[in-house]
């Protein structure tokens, strides 16, 4: 008869754990700058501090570095990648101090930055400084069944948002633009393509009414958020819009975070049997 030995495995693996911008402490550390967003000229410098900060009890080491970073979807999750691998990165433009630290329990430390914009730069550049401790131990048994050590480190990040001043463009278009009637739900969806040179976190709305102004439906899309080139798409529903035969206007309207509005107007005509006509855009 065959007995089957879970084995233990002595080798040592790292997993991290990320907190970015949801909170601004994780892990036995704190800093207090999560989003850094800075307009300094092209050939110009701007110097900044972000300060940490231990939680624990114990002393611990923090290693700082600088990595690159994209948006993997609309919602505003991130992928990581080795600093100044990415087009728009402005991690090599980035001279900070220490690298390495010991920190005490409540003894924060600071790390002085230096963002040197080289001439002609243009457009919004990303990257995100981390903040990385070892959290300790701990064991995860694999598909075989064999017991692994394993080894946590915790890190959290201060994402960069570097525009040279004069050079931002932070505009978008609304494509694909499909409107729908069911249940007397009436719901829209648009896709929203950043044409810019920078991000874009937009929050927006629309509204359906009738040649008299009268407003028959509104409703909020989500949050988004792009990066140059990049496209979210966005859908709504207003409930209980109760649309009588005839014909109805509809305008979106988009707000940018940092500054600027998008607005689409289109029109639609509501048939006896509940359709609703493909969106006549309006310029």
């Amino acid at each position: 008869m065959n007995h089957h030995k879970t084995q233990t495995s002595f080798f040592i693996i790292s997993i991290v754990s990320l907190c970015l911008i949801a909170g601004t402490a994780h892990a036995g550390l704190r800093i207090d700058s999560p989003k850094v967003r800075l307009g300094v000229p092209a050939g110009g410098h701007q110097g900044g501090e972000i300060k940490v900060e231990n939680l624990g009890a114990d002393p611990i080491a923090v290693r700082v570095y600088l990595e690159d970073w994209v948006f993997s979807d609309q919602t505003g999750g991130k992928t990581f990648f080795p600093k100044g691998t990415q087009k728009e990165s402005c991690a090599e433009w980035i001279n900070f101090y220490p690298a390495d630290m010991e920190l005490a329990p409540g003894s924060p430390k600071t790390v002085r930055y230096t963002v040197s914009v080289p001439e002609g730069a243009a457009g919004g550049h990303f990257c995100v400084m981390f903040f990385e401790t070892g959290g300790g131990m701990m064991e995860q048994v694999d598909e075989s069944g064999n017991r692994m050590a394993v080894k946590v480190f915790n890190r959290l990040g201060a994402l960069f948002y570097i525009e040279p001043e004069g050079t931002i463009e932070r505009r978008g278009e609304l494509v694909k633009m499909e409107a729908g009637h069911r249940l007397n739900d009436f719901t829209l969806s648009a896709d929203f393509v950043n044409t810019g040179n920078t991000d874009i976190i937009t929050r927006g709305t629309f509204n359906v009414f009738d040649a008299d102004g009268y407003v028959y439906g509104r409703a909020e899309f989500e949050e988004s958020y792009t990066r140059p080139g990049d496209k979210a798409t966005l859908h709504a529903v207003a409930p209980s819009v109760d649309l009588k035969p005839g014909v109805y206007d509809l305008i979106v309207t988009l707000e940018y975070e940092q500054g600027g509005v998008l607005t689409k107007e289109s029109s639609f005509t509501f048939d006896a049997d509940g359709t609703v006509s493909p969106l006549t855009l309006k310029d």
